[in-house]
């Protein structure tokens, strides 16, 4: 069994524990999944952070430590193929999720008591799914965003 990891092997640790992260974070924010989805995310999840433990273990207190500092400094991005492809740049901003969630808030006043039949083809109830920014009401015959 080895004892050291190459960068390839630290970089996929490091993915394993950024997706611990990602599944921990999302199951805390998450209302869409059933009792025994979010038990199978959580299975997942421990499973993922159980495997990382055992190789740490095996290894030296330095690969822990380079590991940490690694895992911080990590940042994840999806990227869209297609646009890549053709030779579309996204325009980013980096922002903090609560900001997000902030403005997102503010520009739905607007919407407050709005009855619009045809909300799917609002631009802005595009947009906010498009963000992926959380819906005011999850159960409703109209746009999950009016409040």
């Amino acid at each position: 069994m080895k004892t050291y990891m190459n960068r390839i092997d630290r970089e996929h640790h490091v993915m394993i524990l950024v997706i611990w992260d990602y599944l921990n974070t999302w199951l805390e924010q998450t209302s869409c999944l059933t009792k025994e989805e979010k038990k199978r995310v959580k299975t997942a999840a421990t499973h993922l952070l159980h495997t990382s433990d055992s190789i740490v273990k095996r290894l030296d207190t330095d690969y822990a430590k380079r590991l940490i500092r690694a895992a911080k400094n990590t940042e994840v991005r999806v990227v869209d193929r297609l646009n890549a492809m053709l030779g579309r740049e996204p325009d980013t901003v980096n922002i903090k999720i609560d900001d997000l969630y902030d403005m997102a808030s503010y520009a739905l006043t607007d919407c407050r008591g709005c009855k619009r039949p045809d909300h799917k083809n609002c631009n802005k109830y595009k947009l906010f799914m498009d963000l992926n920014i959380p819906v005011a009401l999850e159960q409703t015959d109209g746009c999950p965003y009016e409040n």
